[in-house]
């Protein structure tokens, strides 16, 4: 904080004593008089030769100049703003097209029917019902785009002529499939015994065993 300090003359100025002094007083232009605590002329302090201002007995704390009094003016920093630079703009990207619905056909049922005989490849008459079934179910389906054949055996025979077996099987559904949807790619493979559905102790199991999986895969259904 700055002090104010009053200079002071040892006396008042007076009419006869401002005219005996007058050759060594002169105007200053850069000092502006306020108020009456100090002689002024035509709006300005009148100074000494020295450059002291003439003070009044007027003068006060409140209407002291400070450029009179030797006291520094305060000079506010201009607060420089710092440059903000601006937040990098994200590249707002096209949301992709979704993927066309795609139905997971269930033939899980057509699975656990009995398609084949031992050792045919052949569907028995079980097995065309269980076919017809299903083509019946894709008619709710529109673009069959996908087939997938597995052929499968029970225990009974050796591995090889178990895994030929269950390709012949998964052939035989496969050509039948084709014929209905031509243009569905087709993959068609045999498990052999290799993944039982039931077990091979006995009759049954070993029935459940001579099967054939299909999964299908459509764009959408039909929907009346």
């Amino acid at each position: 904080m700055s002090i104010r300090t009053a200079l002071t003359l040892g006396a008042c100025l007076t009419a006869a004593s401002f005219g005996v002094s007058a050759h060594s007083v002169s105007v200053d232009g850069e000092v502006e008089a306020v108020g009456d605590g100090y002689i002024n002329v035509g709006g300005n302090v009148l100074k000494t030769g020295r450059g002291e201002c003439f003070e009044t007995s007027a003068l006060g704390d409140e209407n002291l100049i400070n450029k009179c009094a030797g006291i520094e003016e305060e000079v506010e920093e201009e607060v420089v703003a710092e440059a903000v630079e601006p937040e990098p703009v994200e590249e707002v990207q096209a949301a992709p097209e979704p993927p066309a619905p795609v139905a997971t056909i269930d033939t899980r049922e057509f699975s656990e029917k009995t398609l084949f005989d031992t050792n045919s490849a052949a569907l028995n008459p079980e097995g065309e019902i269980a076919m017809n079934g299903l083509f019946n179910a894709l008619k709710e389906f529109k673009g069959i785009t996908g087939v997938n054949v597995t052929g499968h055996t029970d225990s009974r025979g050796s591995e090889s002529y178990n895994q030929a077996l269950s390709e012949q099987r998964a052939a035989t559904v496969a050509a039948l499939i084709s014929e209905q949807y031509p243009d569905a790619a087709m993959q068609v493979s045999g498990a052999g015994e290799s993944q039982p559905a039931a077990s091979n102790v006995t009759p049954e199991g070993r029935q459940q065993n001579r099967r054939v999986e299909v999964e299908i895969t459509a764009t959408r259904m039909t929907f009346n």
